[in-house]
């Protein structure tokens, strides 16, 4: 028997043999394992006994075992002999692993000449193939022999667990000890039982082959009675205490030697035949040395006379190496050759062995596996009950507090109808945190919209600098937004269409005296687009527009620096103009909806036509303004000479005491303004094309002012011209729409923010 763990189930171990009967108990250590009880009894039966008397007498012995023994464990592992089981190797071809079973079941049934009904059938899978396939090890035995060894089992009330081979058993163990060796060696287990003669072949660390010879102990023992006229138990007794293997000197051996010779040389000959046999198949080869066990392995003088008939080396197992015995396991030392079998089905309920065969009848497996299910019903049925038991008071118990629950608020919702209907404090608490939440909800929407445009301009600035040919031939001289669209965007690209776009003329210096002046009407009755300026700005008036034109046509500084202080007096209370500062007029604070600009206006300079077209390209070739939306008129292209450019006065940043508009967008009484970083912005942000200094410009001395010009004038022979171009561009997206707080002064005039 055997103690597969603390706690865990113990197994009954049977060595039932021939002539002796073995139990044992192994137990798992931390230095490995221990054999705790060893008990071994003879049974001298008769070869030519019915099977009736020896059943009754194997019987008999298992009782007096297991009663000295003390041993209560119901399932049993057994062996059954060699000789009753069919083995063989085989090589399957490559398949799915669930296939096997099936070219197994095919090759035993062309094997054996009985119905697979009839056969307990296992095959353990060896190794596999270089060329994918299987090697397997086949074992199958009547159901008949295995229900006659089962019989014994029942007469002792134990139940079969499971059914082991006695030659792979003591393989088992032999290799679980080492014997076999590491050396991939072909070495041959030769157990020499009472009835049979088992051979195990082992070849590079794998079981190869098993063979099972019909020559036994028991042959010799009827061999010395019938010879010296004996019983049966008189011929074993002397075989045991003065029989021996032959020496090979008839003088000494004698009349017994000469007998036991005989019957030892019939068995060394079936056992050279199985040597030959594996050597002559796929994969075998000569065997290199012998290991003897069993009972026959007692006789005196086996191991030199075997090796003098083999011609190899040849040794008795040593079964007990690195194996503790118990006080209850001394008998095993008499005769540990004999222990093998015992012990290796010991170890195949402590570990995985190499081999691991269970011949249980089909008819056990199924009557076992609907008893665990039984068992497993009636469990399940149990629980099943003990959870009702459980809930249904606890559910009682949950019902009665929910009762009581609802009775409570029951009666708190009578009381409150007899009091009549009142406005609960938290209704309004819950409306007050209501509005709460939606003004902030308001607040937290305006600052992700501001967030999300933060570089809507800047994105496109960039977009029209880098479109700017490279050489310093482009300059820029103003860039305004302007709102496109509405059903008069088919006129754009006409030259008075774009006249109006800019709101006034953008060709100051031009001799065409026929152009549209500010604020025109476009040709046609169509309504000229709205100069909107930037966010935060409202449309350009006619005094601001009166003001810019004449910045850019070269006029007076102050006026326009009035126009442009009103326009920027919007920003921080700074500005040039006198609209920027806070005031004694009055004011008032309004929500205005500014604007959509979706468009800029673009005037500037160039040094030849060809750059002009190209930077228009460029400008569609950028992808960030709509598909077609780059407007250009090359009637709109004027020529002029570089001084007449220059003839227009510079314009300068205001000192600090210099900070009020003196043009039309000042108002008495609106304040002074201070000439801060804003209003120097201004100034520079609203420069015309009379001063080209904020994207480069043509080359000049420092310092050269040129008279002012009121006209235009063609470039004379050897003077440097240039070209004046103005475009218009569409944005491909518009700004977010967002409401804008304003302060504003009455009167205060406002204007487009012009670069």
């Amino acid at each position: 028997m055997v103690k597969l763990g603390r706690g865990r189930t113990k197994r009954l171990i049977l060595d039932i043999g021939s002539s002796a009967m073995r139990l044992c108990e192994l137990a798992q250590t931390k230095a490995g394992y221990q054999l705790t009880k060893y008990y071994q009894r003879e049974m001298l039966i008769d070869p030519a006994a019915d099977e009736a008397e020896k059943m009754n007498l194997r019987v008999e012995t298992l009782r007096a075992l297991l009663k000295e023994a003390k041993i209560r464990a119901r399932k049993t592992v057994y062996a059954v002999p060699g000789q009753s089981v069919f083995i063989r190797p085989r090589t399957l071809p490559p398949v799915p692993e669930y296939k096997v079973t099936q070219i197994v079941r095919y090759e035993v049934q062309q094997q054996i000449p009985f119905s697979l009904d009839h056969i307990a059938l296992d095959y353990q899978v060896l190794q596999r193939t270089e060329a994918g396939g299987y090697d397997v090890m086949i074992a199958a035995i009547k159901v008949d022999v295995v229900e006659r060894q089962l019989e014994i089992l029942r007469q002792v009330r134990r139940r079969i667990h499971t059914v082991d081979v006695a030659p792979l058993a003591a393989y088992n163990w032999l290799k679980h000890t080492g014997e076999f060796g590491e050396e991939g060696e072909c070495v041959a287990l030769v157990d020499l039982g009472a009835a049979t003669t088992d051979i195990v072949i082992e070849r590079e660390n794998q079981f190869r082959m098993n063979r099972s010879l019909n020559i036994g102990g028991n042959d010799i023992t009827q061999a010395i009675a019938k010879t010296f006229g004996m019983s049966f138990e008189e011929a074993e007794k002397a075989k045991r205490e003065r029989g021996f293997a032959p020496t090979g000197d008839p003088q000494r051996d004698g009349k017994g030697g000469e007998v036991i010779g005989q019957m030892l040389s019939r068995l060394v000959s079936e056992i050279t035949r199985s040597f030959a046999f594996f050597r002559s198949q796929p994969g075998g080869s000569a065997v290199s040395r012998v290991i003897v066990t069993g009972g026959g392995a007692c006789l005196r003088n086996i191991v030199p006379y075997l090796q003098r008939q083999l011609g190899v080396p040849v040794r008795i197992a040593q079964p007990l190496a690195g194996l503790a015995i118990g006080p209850a396991a001394q008998e095993v030392s008499e005769h540990p050759e004999q222990a093998c079998v015992a012990l290796g089905l010991a170890l195949r309920c402590s570990e995985r062995v190499p081999i691991a065969i269970n011949l249980v009848p089909p008819r056990v497996v199924e009557l076992g596996r609907r008893k665990q299910q039984a068992l497993y019903w009636a469990l399940s049925l149990v629980v099943l009950a003990l959870v009702f038991a459980c809930l249904i008071p606890r559910n009682q118990q949950k019902q009665r507090q929910l009762q009581k629950k609802i009775e409570i608020l029951e009666n708190g919702i009578r009381s409150y109808r007899a009091t009549g209907l009142r406005e609960s404090d938290l209704e309004r608490r819950l409306e007050r945190a209501k509005n709460l939440v939606l003004a902030a909800k308001e607040q937290v929407d305006e600052l992700n919209a501001a967030h999300a445009g933060r570089n809507f301009w800047l994105d496109y600035f960039q977009a029209i600098n880098d479109a700017r040919p490279p050489g310093n031939r482009v300059w820029l001289t103003s860039i305004e937004t302007t709102e496109l669209g509405g059903p008069g965007r088919d006129s754009v690209g006409s030259t008075d269409s774009m006249m109006s776009m800019f709101g006034l003329d953008i060709m100051a210096g031009s001799s065409d005296a026929k152009r549209p002046k500010a604020s025109a009407a476009a040709p046609g009755g169509a309504a000229p687009r709205q100069n909107s300026g930037f966010p935060g700005l409202g449309a350009r008036g006619t005094r601001g527009a009166g003001a810019a034109g004449s910045l850019l046509a070269g006029g007076d500084a102050g006026e326009a620096g009035g126009a442009l202080g009103g326009m920027y007096g919007f920003y921080g209370g700074t500005g040039l103009g006198g609209a920027g500062a806070k005031g004694g007029g009055s004011r008032e604070r309004q929500s205005v909806a500014p604007a959509r600009p979706n468009g800029m206006n673009i005037t500037g300079l160039a040094r030849d036509v060809e750059t002009i077209r190209l930077f228009k390209e460029q400008l569609e070739k950028s992808g960030v303004f709509a598909e077609g939306g780059v407007y250009f008129d090359e009637s709109t292209m004027d020529e002029c000479d570089v001084a007449t450019l220059y003839s227009a006065p510079k314009l300068r940043p205001p000192s600090a005491s210099e900070g009020r508009g003196a043009g039309p967008g000042r108002r008495a009484g609106a304040g002074t303004g201070t000439g801060g970083p804003t209003s120097t912005l201004g100034m520079g942000m609203g420069m015309g094309m009379g001063s080209l200094g904020m994207m480069g410009g043509p080359n000049t001395a420092p310092g050269s002012r040129a008279p002012s010009s009121g006209g235009g004038r063609r470039p004379g022979p050897g003077e440097e011209a240039v070209y004046t171009f103005a475009m218009v561009v569409e944005f491909a997206q518009e700004q977010d729409e967002a409401a804008e707080t304003e302060e504003t002064e009455s009167g205060a005039s406002t204007g487009s923010l012009g670069l």
